[in-house]
């Protein structure tokens, strides 16, 4: 789509199917928590650079919220209300995990319920995907749909993985 396209294309509201709604709805949840483990975190320490398994945490927490930010030119160009909103929150909920990590008190248990309430969203966002071979983003192959949901998910298995071994 050209940019004279892109400029005249209205904001609308799209038709969300069941999927769409309960992935969003997991991850909303996850992301309350990811926003109050930074407000739990913060409130009890200051900023400290983690080491070992915490510092692996925090890497791939930053490469995940890094993505994201791409995400939201991606949801300018197609205009859905509902998405650029979410895509506000994802960012919000991602980057106060990383402050949460990245502080003295650390998120607690609160970062097992975002990754893996973020893990099962994906996984939903994967059945979506399986089920409805139809669905596109603009010209984007459904490889690279596939791969972007999978990065994600690896992401949050690691975070876990993480955790439980630390």
């Amino acid at each position: 789509m050209s940019s004279q396209e892109r400029d005249g294309k209205e904001w609308y509201v799209a038709d969300w199917s069941p999927l769409g709604w309960l992935e969003t709805a997991i991850k909303v949840i996850a992301l309350t928590l990811g926003i109050a483990a930074a407000v739990r975190a913060l409130s009890g320490g200051g900023i400290a650079l983690p080491g070992g398994l915490r510092l692996a945490q925090l890497v791939v927490q930053g490469l995940l919220s890094l993505g994201l930010i791409a995400a939201i030119f991606d949801r300018l160009a197609e205009r859905e209300i509902v998405a650029m909103v979410f895509v506000i929150v994802n960012n919000l909920g991602h980057w106060a995990m990383v402050l949460a990590l990245a502080s003295e008190m650390g998120p607690g248990r609160l970062l097992l319920g975002f990754a893996g309430l973020m893990l099962l969203g994906d996984l939903v966002k994967l059945g979506f995907l399986l089920g409805h071979p139809e669905f596109t983003v603009r010209d984007t192959p459904r490889s690279a749909l596939y791969g972007l949901t999978l990065f994600y998910v690896v992401g949050y298995v690691l975070i876990l993985i993480f955790e439980l071994l630390r």
